[in-house]
């Protein structure tokens, strides 16, 4: 699993980047959630559980409904930037699937089509792009830093 972990510093601003990708099948929700757990262990001003979640909901669509996990070259890259303002994490999936990501309003019997409300509910902002040089999918959220979270 190769990861890029790297702090860029100047005056009055410090990130950390993470850059990581696995292979888009069942266990890569679970490899992101120890992964960003394992990153942003430390951080104080930020609610790693529901980090934890939302990452796990996009890894997760972008195994299911992009098409990734039926190509032998399916995988799926996380990237993600911490300085003192927030949190930046974009999931990125390059099967090539036509679905829009938008919040699903499931019946109460569903068991799955909550994520993406998951989502809209505990990111700050959330959206989607596509690559224009790739094609890929990418779905990113941001997290404010906060010292009352």
């Amino acid at each position: 699993m190769p990861v890029l972990l790297e702090t860029v510093s100047g005056p009055g601003n410090c990130e950390t980047i993470m850059d990581v990708s696995w292979p888009a099948a069942e266990a890569a929700a679970g490899r992101a959630r120890r992964c960003v757990r394992g990153w942003l262990g430390d951080v104080q001003d930020l609610d790693i559980g529901d980090v934890e979640l939302m990452v796990s909901e996009l890894v997760t669509n972008a195994c299911e409904h992009s098409g990734a996990a039926g190509r032998p070259d399916g995988r799926v890259r996380l990237v993600a930037v911490c300085d003192p303002g927030g949190l930046r994490i974009e999931v990125t999936d390059v099967g090539g699937g036509t679905t829009v990501p938008a919040p699903r309003r499931p019946d109460a019997d569903d068991i799955r089509g909550r994520g993406l409300m998951i989502v809209e509910a505990l990111a700050d902002r959330w959206g989607h792009l596509t690559a224009p040089d790739t094609g890929a999918r990418i779905v990113w959220i941001e997290v404010a830093r906060n010292a009352a979270r």
